[in-house]
């Protein structure tokens, strides 16, 4: 691992004269031209820097290269300057970030010298650092030289923000939260924001290893932490929360950590947690979906690793077609393919049998079907990326052929996008009526 400074070379016009800075330490660094002071301050404050990436145009390469090279030694001897080359016409992400790349290792560190070079060499430098990160390689500091005040200024804090942007990105889109804690832990200690980010980490934790059961406790803790956060004492972090909880509500719910899961291409995990926790989100959040009275019998089959919600969904609801059949004929249906899968005749005759259950809705009958079909079908796509077998078996394949005359796709046809497609629709679906539905 080493640490390096990386700037961009300034000309040397005529004879300039030596000015004086005053330094951020508290001492004071001379120079001529104008990356020499600043890189004095650096040497000094940062004794192990070994190398030092210098981006040249040929005008800087004529008259500062050499003068330049010769200040260093004087200061750092043993401190290497290596010179990359920049025409300034080329793309400079095509022809000099490759180089810089080259010239860095996973567990560098580097400082940004800010001062020299053309107007928009800044933000090439930015640009260095965020790439850089991306290949392990952190930036540590980062100074300008105000000629005006004579003072070398440490806008470190700066090159900070753009590392807590880039947690934020991470949190929102995976639920990362490392990068957050890097910036945080060289800065005010804030109560709020390290039970945020424990609460994320915790959440994020029970939908990668598919711990459905502890994911309502951890849901909970997450909204907390997220209500406490925006009113912490970070500024920024109040300010930035509010578009964070736009990707998934003013409080989190299941049907919004499906809808994050898949953002964040985690589709086996929305499915998963789909199959197993909309039962209850059904039967227990949304009782206008489907309203089971209190006092009612569990179920007499239920594993131990599946909820009472999911078990009656499925003994009591699911099953309620066979059910029916059995106490009114006595026997199940046959179609002449051998026994009729009991979800097909539940949805087949779902307005006749519904009454006669002690479920209610105040949704139509065709919006709780099509609910039921999406959960019958998100269920079948989780059962098949789980056993990795898209081939359907016998009772599936009626299941099947009576969805895809509603529009959904074959199990052995399904991509990726479609998956994610069919989940988000029947998140939709799970929306509460519009005051016209809830009319008619």
């Amino acid at each position: 691992m080493a640490k390096k400074i990386i700037l961009f070379l300034s000309e040397l016009r005529g004879a300039q004269q030596e000015e004086t800075y005053d330094c951020p330490d508290g001492g004071q660094a001379t120079g001529r031209q104008t990356n020499e002071a600043p890189v004095q301050y650096l040497l000094r404050v940062h004794p192990d820097v070994r190398e030092i990436l210098c981006v040249v145009t040929p005008r800087a390469e004529e008259s500062a290269w050499e003068p330049f090279r010769q200040a260093v030694e004087q200061t750092a001897e043993k401190v290497r300057c290596t010179k990359i080359p920049f025409q300034g016409q080329e793309d400079f992400s095509q022809e000099v970030l490759p180089e810089i790349l080259a010239q860095t290792a996973g567990g560098d560190t580097i400082l940004l010298e800010t001062t020299g070079g053309f107007r928009n060499a800044v933000m090439y430098l930015l640009l260095i650092s965020r790439a850089l990160s991306f290949a392990g390689v952190r930036t540590v500091g980062a100074v300008y030289s105000n000629y005006s005040r004579r003072r070398i200024e440490d806008i470190t804090p700066l090159i900070g923000f753009f590392d807590f942007i880039g947690g934020m990105q991470e949190l929102t889109s995976f639920g990362n939260v490392r990068s957050l804690r890097e910036y945080y832990r060289a800065r005010t200690h804030v109560p709020e924001i390290d039970s945020l980010l424990d609460a994320v980490e915790q959440l994020w934790e029970c939908i990668t290893l598919c711990r459905t059961n502890q994911i309502p406790e951890r849901m909970e803790q997450f909204n907390q932490a997220v209500e406490q956060a925006s009113v912490c004492g970070d500024p920024l972090m109040c300010a930035l929360l509010p578009a964070f909880r736009k990707k998934f509500g003013k409080r989190l719910t299941i049907p919004g950590l499906i809808k994050w899961c898949v953002q964040s291409d985690m589709l086996q995990q929305a499915l998963t947690i789909y199959k197993e926790r909309i039962p209850t989100y059904l039967m227990v959040e949304r009782p206008d979906i489907l309203h089971v009275p209190a006092g009612m019998p569990p179920p007499e089959m239920r594993k131990d690793y599946v909820s009472e919600e999911e078990a009656r969904f499925y003994e009591h609801f699911l099953k309620m077609g066979r059910n029916m059949e059995k106490a009114y004929y006595g026997r199940s249906r046959d179609t002449g393919e051998g026994w009729k899968d009991y979800t097909v005749t539940t949805l087949e005759r779902l307005e006749e049998f519904l009454p006669h259950s002690y479920f209610t809705t105040q949704y139509p009958i065709e919006r709780l079907r099509v609910i039921v079909m999406d959960y019958l079908y998100i269920r079948a796509l989780r059962n098949m990326t789980n056993h990795a077998n898209d081939q359907e078996t016998g009772s599936q394949r009626q299941l099947m052929t009576y969805l895809s005359g509603y529009g959904y796709q074959r199990l052995d046809e399904v991509r990726a996008q479609d998956i994610a497609g069919a989940i988000l629709r029947a998140l939709e679906h799970l929306q509460p009526l519009t005051k016209k539905e809830r009319a008619k």
